[in-house]
Order: structure tokens, then sequence, then C-alpha cells
């Protein structure tokens, strides 16, 4: 409503104290801010989370917010920074962002986690890859309260059980003979019984490069340490899953493997990541490649052999060790939190372990 400048004059006038209060009310008036400070501060950054924060529209420039944003390390900002990277096309940077949520220092809330996985799960999508989001997207389904997400998640749809639709996805697994495995030496191994449970380790060297000729290497140098110098029949681990997500055959799955000491061993996979996941300067967090190849794979395994998510273990169950590090192990606690929260059974899947 617009007010006539006489009447403005009069109030002014007549009224010192009434000038005030009707200049606050024209400025609220006239400034209508875009967003309330519920959920942005001041500076524009979210600090809720919550639908009208974190899917609202750009403020600005797509591009001046996301570099705005950039600088804060807040779960609001960095789940906004994901929306705003999805918007631009930038799949890979919103799981990017949205893994520094779900696998940072501090477990996100139930909320968090809800907007951090649904994030994820539309990156793969946009990707190309909608199957590797299958797992965030079910787990967004289940902890989201906010009604605007809840809407953009609806219930899947079941296929009729007599409308097959292929073979089912696959975890590549790549064979020993694609890293030039040295031949075990069969002499000073021991048969494997059906496996029961799954323990996640840590390479414990800093490790990067994805190029898959230096990958081959490190294997290949894990190898000679366990043979040559530990006295092992073979590489101590069943699977290792290297930065970019390729996952690699270590020792065969008939033979028990050598990573958690003496009988702890028995009936108990190996899976190392190539990395160093402490803190501090000679540390480093796994890759989401690594961590969505550990699920997958860990899912697989699981369904394979039938066992519940309270068989998956960090080396640090066994003895007394700082593997797999802690930038690791809080991945892997909470990857069995989260299948255990969905009963603690066999988990069914439509991922499978290629042959």
């Amino acid at each position: 409503m617009r007010i006539p400048k006489w009447r403005v004059r009069s109030a002014l006038t007549c009224c010192p104290v009434g000038s005030v209060f009707l200049l606050a009310l024209l400025a609220v008036g006239c400034a209508g801010p875009r967003y309330s400070r519920a959920t942005r501060s001041d500076a524009g950054l979210p600090t809720s989370v919550s639908s009208a924060a974190i899917f609202a529209e750009p403020i600005g420039s797509l591009e001046g917010e996301l570099e705005q944003l950039s600088r804060a390390k807040t779960t609001p900002a960095l789940l906004r920074r994901a929306f705003l990277e999805l918007r631009n096309g930038h799949p890979q940077a919103c799981i990017d962002a949205t893994a520094e949520v779900l696998y940072g220092p501090t477990p996100p809330s139930a909320n968090e986690e809800s907007f951090a996985r649904y994030l994820r799960a539309e990156a793969y999508n946009q990707k190309g890859t909608p199957e590797l989001g299958i797992f965030d997207r079910d787990r967004a389904r289940l902890l989201a309260l906010d009604p605007e997400l809840r809407r953009r998640l609806p219930e899947p749809v079941a296929a009729p059980a007599e409308a097959p639709h292929g073979a089912p996805s696959a975890v590549k697994v790549l064979a020993r003979s694609a890293w030039d495995a040295k031949a075990a030496d069969r002499s000073n191994l021991e048969p494997m019984v059906r496996p029961s449970r799954l323990t996640i380790h840590h390479s414990a060297m800093y490790f990067r490069d994805t190029r898959p000729a230096s990958c081959k290497a490190q294997l290949q140098m894990i190898q000679r340490e366990h043979m040559g110098n530990r006295g092992y029949g073979d590489i101590g681990y069943h699977y290792l899953i290297d930065p970019s997500g390729r996952v690699w055959e270590g020792r065969e799955m008939r033979w028990q493997g050598a990573h958690a000491s003496g009988d702890n061993n028995i009936a108990n996979i190996g899976v190392c990541l190539l990395g160093n996941f402490m803190r501090g300067r000679s540390g480093q967090g796994p890759t989401p490649a690594q961590v969505t190849s550990m699920q997958q794979l860990v899912v697989s395994l699981m369904a394979r052999y039938r066992f519940g998510a309270d068989a998956i273990h960090c080396h640090s169950d066994f003895k007394a060790t700082e593997c797999p590090g802690p930038l690791l192990e809080s991945v892997v606690t909470q990857l069995a939190r989260d299948l255990q929260k969905r009963g603690n059974a066999p988990v069914a899947t439509n991922a499978r372990i290629a042959p």
C-alpha cells in the first residue's frame, strides 16, 4: 500500500516518536527480506537445515552464491552448496559436499543425513548411475521428516515378480591377473570356511593416485611386504579398493585371510581401502568413490554369504590398533548402524559380485 507524502510529512511534524515508528514500518514494508532470519544469516548463508533453506532459488547469481558458500563449512552451507552444484550440473561436486556432511568429524543428525542422502542420490542419477544411489535414497526416505523432502522421496513402485528386468547390477572386481599378482604359496594357506563376518582395514600408506598402473604397483608392494617380511602365503586381504573406487581381488576367497590376527581370521573376509585414514598432515579421508564401492561390496557380500550387519567389523575391534584410521572407522560404524536399522538381517540387494 502506498502512503501519500503529505501524510508522512504530517506524521513527522506532529509526532517525533511516531515518526520513528513510521519510518521503521516503511523500511520493513519496502525491504521485504526474501528469507526469514530463521533460515538465512545476515550474510546470506543458511543457518538451518530445511527445504526452505536448502532448496531455495539462488540469491543473485548461482556462481556468486556458490563462491560464498565455498568458504563456509557449516552443515547447512555444505548442503546448500550441494544443491546448487546439482543445479549447476556438477554432480561430483555435489557428492563431495555431501560426503563432508556424512563422513566428517561430527556425525550428522537424522534430519541432516536425510538431506545429504537425498542430494547424493540425485547426483548419482544426474551422473547416469542411479543404481549407486539406491542405498542413499532408501536411507533418506527412512529418515526424512521435512514435508517437502518427503514429497520428493515417494515410495518406489514395486515391479511385478513375474516381470524380470534383466541381470542385476554387479560390483565389478578386477581379477588378480589385472595387477600381475605373484602366485600364492598354497602350502602356507588355510582353506576358508563359509564366511560369517567381514573386517575393514586401511593400507596405512598415504595414497591418492588413481592411475591403474600406480594402483597395481601399490598392490604388488603390499603383497611383497606380506609374503616377504611377514611370512604370509599371499597378500592378506581378499579385496582392496583404490581411491578411484576400483575393487581389486586380493587373496582368493577359497583361502582364509591373514589380516585380523590368529583365529580372528577364521570365516572373516578382509577388505582393505588404499590410503592412510588418520587425522593430521600425513592422513587423508576416504574418497567418495571408495566409500561407495565399499558400501556396495559389503552389502553384496552380506547377501551372498547371508550374515548380518552386526558382523561388520573394523580391525580395531580385534586388537589394539588404529587401523582402519578414525576417518574411515567412523564411515564403517555409520554403515553398520544404517544396515542394522534395517533389521540387522542379511540385506536384500540387486547388487552382486561379478565373477
